[in-house]
């Protein structure tokens, strides 16, 4: 096997582990957050906001930073300083009083974590260019497996377990992830440009003085704050479908998952796509069909057809992020490649600040 595809498999893995451990939480959070005392739903639509945006309030500004750091020290070292550190906040928010606490945590997780553009940058550092954006789909597919399978083992658990236990099993993926980093994970040689280690503000200017790289920034923070915005409140609108619902952390996980589940399938035929026709275009096309394919879902009345205009949205936001990353990663020099990206995901992080908080309070408003 070459090289740069053994690398691509072994971040996989790793990647995969630490997204499915996230996403196990996703389903019973807000029924986590009565738990800690939260009782009016008014109140719990807008902690569940919150609490889901935490991580991102504080990743938009250590996003970058992170990033800068592993330009010029090492994008591996970074990448498990971040998988490291998301598993340890994750064990700690097993043993939350309030959710005051929970709030807290999740904002720490947000400053240590940032494993998602580590991965981009050492694999775009290390796959040829004419490959970079099957390179790309293959590894958001990672991401998309851990929101398929994550949801529903994470709904089906906290019904058996409790949902105190389920950060524990999130926080053992993420010990695992790091080890698979330290042991398969190769960067490669740095080159002399790489040593020249161009200024975290440089940065900064060097992104924002680009129109395409600029574009890339809001139309990440728009897609994003759209399809964040439900997050929160989507067990709740399980519930509302389907209540007094046997096992609804099950149904709601099922729910979270099939979107991913369309997204897997679809990510890999969108970067293949890119790579033949133009990211630009395909980019295009797949933000067309996501924002589409939102509308009907406000017209359901059963659970059963939230979950069929879930699977189909996802057809089309599994194209959005390979072509955001690639076209980043073809307009970034490799010097600066672990800096923009992480400039370029502030943006989307921006989005998953924005889209839960205001997803959570228009809910509880209208």
């Amino acid at each position: 096997m070459e090289p740069w595809k053994r690398n691509l498999y072994s971040l996989w893995a790793a990647e995969f582990l630490a997204a499915l451990g996230m996403a196990l939480v996703l389903p019973f959070l807000p029924f986590y957050i009565r738990e800690l005392g939260v009782k009016d739903l008014h109140d719990v639509e807008r902690w569940s906001g919150l609490i889901f945006a935490a991580p991102f309030m504080v990743a938009i500004f250590a996003g970058p930073l992170w990033g800068w750091l592993g330009d010029r020290y090492g994008r591996r070292m970074m990448l498990i300083r971040a998988i490291f550190g998301y598993a340890g906040t994750s064990f700690l928010m097993a043993f939350a009083q309030n959710v005051q606490q929970l709030f807290i945590l999740r904002l720490v997780m947000g400053g240590v974590a940032g494993f998602i553009a580590a991965t981009l940058a050492i694999a775009s550092t290390t796959t040829p260019r004419e490959h970079m954006g099957y390179a790309m789909g293959v590894l958001h597919t990672s991401l998309t497996t851990g929101a398929i399978i994550g949801p529903f083992i994470g709904g089906f658990l906290a019904d058996q377990m409790g949902y105190r236990n389920i950060f524990f099993v999130t926080a053992g993926f993420g010990f695992v992830a790091g080890i698979l980093v330290i042991l398969l994970v190769q960067e490669g040689e740095r080159t002399a440009e790489e040593m020249k280690y161009p200024g975290l503000f440089s940065n900064y200017r060097f992104v924002f003085s680009s129109s395409t790289l600029v574009t890339i920034f809001f139309a990440s923070s728009i897609v994003q704050l759209a399809v964040m915005a439900i997050q929160p409140v989507l067990s709740l609108f399980v519930e509302a479908l389907q209540p007094g619902t046997e096992h609804l952390a099950t149904v709601a996980g099922g729910v979270f998952a099939i979107t991913g589940l369309a997204s897997l399938i679809s990510a890999p035929y969108w970067g293949k796509r890119g790579d033949r026709m133009g990211y630009k275009r395909v980019l295009a096309f797949t933000l067309l069909g996501t924002g589409i394919t939102c509308v009907p879902q406000a017209l359901v009345s059963r659970a059963y057809q939230l979950l069929l205009l879930r699977f189909v949205h996802g057809l089309f936001a599994g194209g959005i992020l390979p072509a955001l990353y690639t076209l980043t990663t073809l307009n970034a020099p490799e010097e600066r490649r672990g800096g923009i990206m992480g400039i370029t995901r502030s943006g989307l992080l921006l989005g998953n600040v924005i889209g839960p908080i205001s997803g959570g309070f228009l809910a509880a408003s209208i």
